[in-house]
């Protein structure tokens, strides 16, 4: 397949025939050894002498006396006495070494494995005549890359053709594709759940934007010149924390257009922002923190991903609070009503239109079904599955957290990298390239002897340099320039003295290996005296007797300048072997520096735990040796081949510490914009959770730790954030006191957000799995990994905190010494709403009942809530999860002695005399109860007259009058309103609804079937079936409602007021003096008549 390709005969190396040479191959050298002309014709019998030969030549291989040089001419051989005794059959053709060094794994014929009958060859390795590098890619791509590299004996599994950083940066381009869709997936998601491709693209905008002038910083404000690949994954993080905050942003506006849908843009704006805005604080804040953290790591990469993701999160927190609620504020005014209405004539006249009618109706189906699934999943039963089961999900995430801790800290934590900087993995662990730097790599005798494994661990000490990086810190391609020590000198005579010493002292250490091959120059004053030694003083030649025997130790300083050049210039005209005495001399002749090696009996090695023992035990040495050196070698240094060890400690220790200072300062981050130390320190807990367990899979998927593993960590607590600080700030923007109607209420505002967010980036983790680059396939895992982790913490751990131990009221609150601008929660959590656990709403209820006889009596409703369920209520009839506040009869006016004339038209006037016939005046009189006849359970000095008139009372008003008979002259639906208004279900208040369909307002609904009365052809029918609906079970939806408070109810004496009531009033002949009638949900218990007062203060503030 390779000598096949096209090119393959342009980049062989050729013989002398002008033929490409053959490959190095186990098969090619029997043919040599052997006189066959090609391998394809050795015999079995060829194959066994060949093996007889390697057994035999094979000890003095791993002797190391069978040596390149014994290879070659007789005289070269002679001249290493090694040499001797190496048969020469071992060195016919350089065969034996050959074999052994290069083609066959170290462990066949290994000392270990010698005496096996039959040895086994696992691994063996072919040489193509060619030279490795970019000039054989064409060759991988067409004839190596698709095809099965596999017959019926043995298979290619890795390969070194000297393309692995060329190939990466081919894959990296062609793999964009999928980042690419991933950022279309999650782009497509916000189009899918806000329904508008104007608000998508103001998004993307945003983001580009973003990533733009964070760039723009990065380089001009911040001035880094080195931009690393890892950087470009700020794309897809920022474009998913940008999803988050939009999807929370439009529920809060549509919350908003629900609640106030006659308000105008500027209100909608206000009432979204004043929840928007502090949770973006607090969200951007937090997650540009905890990528700023990671900073403080010695690796470059990190260290600028860090400053351009924390400056991409602040700038678009920017965007978010200007660029998005703009955008908005166009969508409503310019795109959402521009629809125009159609005649059913218009989509009959033609079968595309039909079509398209059609499509529409399916479509609007589907949507409406989602919606509800939607609203049945997030409003009902996830707030009651995490509060029913609080107990399971706290001891289940609990234990996930302490295992996740276990496993990424103690046993069996991330894998430390073995691979050197220049073979790191960017490929899939199956891509041939990979598996053979993994693992065939070390194999072969010469691959082991090329990267220094078995070999012995230098020392090299170094005075005269300092170890100061003076280049940039951010550029791993600069390396500046040396820095010289002024203080260095070794011609002094303590110096001199020292250095002697300092030669005997290493020779005593239990860690020197002399080794009789390569002389270490840590004992060049030995030599230096034993030179001067040799020398014998002359009479006639004055100058040689500068440096002879007779001269004195230590040297004087010019004498020892000057007798070392001698030596050096001496030791060059013999013609000696280089011998390096580890001086340097700078421009002018003096010596400026001074290195000395020397062996260990260390051997190197990738395993951490040996490599940081042979560190701190030659660092420790070091340190101790320098105190006691004279003042010109005080400043002395060590290095080693520490490199991967560098990388390896690097990555042990600062992955941990910057994880813990990002959910550190993640914690002060939240402290100062929630000012709530327990939702602080939940939330923090959380994300704490959600770090570790990440991790622990990490480390299950046997990830190992290199520079893109530690970013991804580093990056884990940033993007842990977002959904967990969702949830904590509509906790704690909510207005109830109570906790479990909290963590209700947040989770019914921000759990359909954050599952679409989580979903929007699992969706785009997914795509990028097929990636070949393994930077994009691990971001992928990691991106599915950590969002699923997050929302499961931040929905079910975070919530059971709260529901557990979460803040009511201002408790947990810091206080400032303007505290009276705290919210200011009512002090009362009986049944209008707030949930109290087991018995205790009993007994508070009946305590200020009690405390209420010695005060002006209280009056209060009975909540108006959902079926009750054993497991929300064992005590009272009040929802757990309702949220309404009191009534009481201090803050309303009641009119004594006479009930209020509901109005004056001549119909109902009519129906009153009617009435008035047929029951009789007394029964008639009985029915002017006295507004003091209220639903309060609470009062229990009850006479029996006034029970006995409440009851006729109750009777009379809650009769079924049939107002659709032939002789009123009012239309049904005006008639359906008098009687809504007759029965007493015409109030409402303003407040926050947890659900739209769970609140309704009596003068809404009044207004909406007014206003379709004209148009809907069931409007009669539709009607009567609500006149007819049975009195104090409210047509059905009793179980369904809440009370809703409005402020214009009340607000009858301001102008603004009486333009927005006036006109509903008048029509049902209310008037400035109609009652507010405040159904009770009690069927058999009368509601209240409120009377309305123009000194009355208006509205009603939460």
């Amino acid at each position: 397949q390779i000598r096949s390709h096209v090119h393959f005969r342009d980049l062989c190396q050729r013989t002398e025939a002008n033929e490409c040479c053959p490959s190095w191959s186990l098969g090619n050298y029997i043919a040599v050894l052997y006189n066959r002309s090609s391998c394809l014709e050795i015999t079995q019998g060829d194959i066994s002498h060949t093996l007889a030969l390697l057994r035999a030549c094979a000890p003095d291989y791993h002797r190391g006396v069978l040596t390149p040089s014994c290879i070659g001419p007789e005289a070269v051989r002679h001249k290493h006495s090694q040499c001797a005794q190496v048969p020469e059959k071992c060195t016919r053709f350089n065969a034996i070494y050959q074999l052994l060094h290069f083609l066959v794994d170290r462990d066949f014929l290994s000392p270990q494995t010698m005496e096996y009958q039959v040895p086994s060859l696992k691994y063996s390795l072919l040489f193509l005549p060619t030279r490795k590098g970019a000039s054989m890619m064409g060759i991988y791509l067409d004839n190596l890359e698709t095809w099965d590299l596999f017959d019926n004996y043995t298979s290619i599994t890795g390969m070194d053709l000297g393309l692995k950083q060329k190939l990466f940066q081919h894959y990296l381009l062609l793999d964009t594709k999928y980042p690419v869709l991933a950022i279309l997936a999650i782009f497509l998601s916000i189009s899918f759940y806000l329904r508008s491709v104007f608000i998508t693209l103001m998004v993307l905008l945003a983001v580009v934007s973003s990533l733009m002038i964070s760039y723009f910083l990065y380089k001009v404000t911040f001035r880094f010149t080195y931009f690393p690949f890892v950087n470009l994954t700020a794309v897809i993080i920022l474009s998913s924390i940008c999803a988050n905050h939009t999807f929370v942003f439009f529920d809060l506006w549509n919350l908003s257009k629900s609640q106030n849908p006659s308000a105008g843009l500027a209100q909608w704006v206000s009432q979204t922002m004043h929840h928007f805005a502090y949770l973006m604080l607090a969200s951007c804040f937090t997650t540009g923190a905890a990528f700023y953290a990671s900073y403080i790591s010695n690796i470059t990469a990190i260290r600028c991903f860090a400053v351009y993701m924390g400056t991409s999160v602040l700038v678009n927190l920017v965007f978010m609070m200007t660029w998005l609620p703009s955008s908005a504020v166009l969508y409503e005014r310019y795109i959402a009503t521009t629809c125009v209405y159609k005649p059913e004539a218009y989509w009959n006249n033609s079968s595309h239109k039909r079509v398209a009618l059609s499509v529409h109706y399916v479509l609007r189906a589907l949507q409406n079904t989602l919606s509800e699934t939607s609203k049945l999943l997030f409003e009902k039963l996830l707030p009651c599955g995490v509060i029913k089961f609080r107990y399971i999900w706290i001891c289940w995430f609990a234990a996930l957290a302490i295992g996740g801790a276990y496993i990424s800290c103690s046993n069996p934590k991330l894998k430390l990298p073995t691979l050197e900087a220049s073979s790191i993995q960017v490929f899939r662990l199956s891509h041939p390239f990979e598996r053979y730097d993994s693992e065939y790599c070390h194999q072969f005798m010469f691959e082991r002897l090329e990267h220094g494994e078995g070999q012995r661990m230098p020392v090299t000490l170094v005075w005269g340099i300092l170890p100061v990086d003076n280049g940039d810190h951010f550029n791993p391609k600069s390396n500046g320039t040396l820095v010289t020590d002024t203080t260095f000198t070794i011609q002094n005579p303590d110096a001199q003295n020292w250095l002697l010493e300092f030669c005997q002292k290493v020779k005593n250490k239990t860690f020197y290996y002399p080794d009789a091959e390569q002389k270490s120059t840590v004992c060049f004053m030995e030599e230096f005296l034993r030179w001067i030694d040799s020398r014998q003083c002359s009479q006639q030649d004055h100058s040689f007797n500068l440096c002879c025997n007779q001269l004195s130790f230590p040297y004087r300083s010019e004498v020892f300048l000057h007798c070392i050049k001698m030596m050096l210039l001496e030791e060059g005209r013999e013609g000696a072997e280089t011998y390096d005495l580890g001086l340097r001399f700078d421009g002018e002749g003096n010596v400026a520096a001074l290195v000395l090696q020397f062996q260990t009996i260390y051997h190197y090695t990738f395993n951490y735990s040996k490599a940081k023992q042979f560190y701190e035990e030659i660092s420790l040495w070091i340190t101790e040796e320098m105190k006691t050196a004279p003042v010109g070698l005080q400043n002395g240094w060590f290095t080693s081949k520490l490199e991967l060890y560098n990388l390896q400690h690097s990555l042990s220790t600062e992955t941990m510490v910057v994880m813990g200072l990002s959910i550190a300062i993640s914690f002060v981050v939240l402290l100062l914009t929630t000012w709530n130390v327990l939702l602080s320190v939940f939330s923090v807990t959380a994300i704490a959770g959600t770090v570790l367990v990440t991790i622990g899979l990490l480390v299950l998927l046997e990830w190992q730790l290199n520079a893109v593993e530690s970013l991804f960590i580093s990056a884990a607590v940033g993007l842990s954030v977002d959904f967990t600080v969702n949830y904590c700030i509509s906790y704690h923007l909510c207005p109830h006191s109570d906790r479990l109607s909290r963590v209700a209420f947040s989770l019914k505002q921000m759990s359909c957000a954050t599952a679409m967010a989580a979903s929007a980036l699992f969706s785009a983790g997914i795509i990028m799995l097929p990636a070949t680059v393994l930077a994009y396939r691990k971001l992928g895992i990691f991106i599915m990994m950590i969002n699923c982790i997050s929302c499961g913490f931040a929905s079910l751990f975070f919530q059971s905190l709260c529901c557990f131990f979460g803040p009511e009221k201002n408790c947990g609150q810091i206080l400032w010494p303007c505290a009276h601008t705290m919210k200011d929660y009512s002090d009362d959590s009986g049944p209008n709403g707030n949930f109290a656990c087991g018995g205790s709403e009993k007994q508070n209820r009946l305590r200020k009942v009690q405390e209420s006889n010695t005060a002006n009596e209280q009056y209060e409703l009975q909540p108006l809530s959902r079926k009750l369920s054993d497991s929300f209520d064992n005590s009272t009839s009040t929802s757990k999860l309702s949220n309404r506040p009191s009534v009481l009869s201090e803050d309303i006016q009641v009119e004594d002695n006479r009930c209020p004339r509901v109005g004056t038209h001549p119909s109902l006037e009519r129906e009153r005399q009617s009435l008035q016939d047929t029951l009789g005046d007394q029964q008639v009189s009985l029915c002017q109860c006295p507004a003091l006849q209220t639903s309060s359970p609470y009062k229990h000095s009850t006479s029996e007259t006034e029970i006995h008139r409440e009851r006729l009372c109750r009777d009379c008003r809650c009769r079924k009058y049939d107002y659709t008979s032939d002789h009123s002259p009012l239309p049904a639906a005006d008639i359906y309103k008098i009687h809504r208004c007759l029965c007493s279900l015409g109030s409402s208040f303003d407040m926050l609804n947890i659900s739209s369909e769970t609140s309704i307002s009596d003068f809404e609904q009044g207004l909406k079937l007014a206003e379709s009365a004209s148009s809907c052809p069931d409007a009669l029918e539709l009607s009567d079936s609500y006149g007819n609906a049975e009195r104090g079970y409210l047509n059905g939806k009793r179980d369904t409602l809440r009370l809703d408070l409005r402020e214009t109810v009340f607000d009858v004496s301001p102008a603004a007021s009486q333009q927005n009531s006036s006109s509903w009033k008048n029509r049902f002949g209310l008037g400035n003096e109609g009652p507010v009638v405040l159904p009770n949900s009690q069927p058999d218990m009368p509601d209240v008549w409120i009377k309305r007062s123009s000194a009355q203060s208006s509205g009603y503030n939460s």
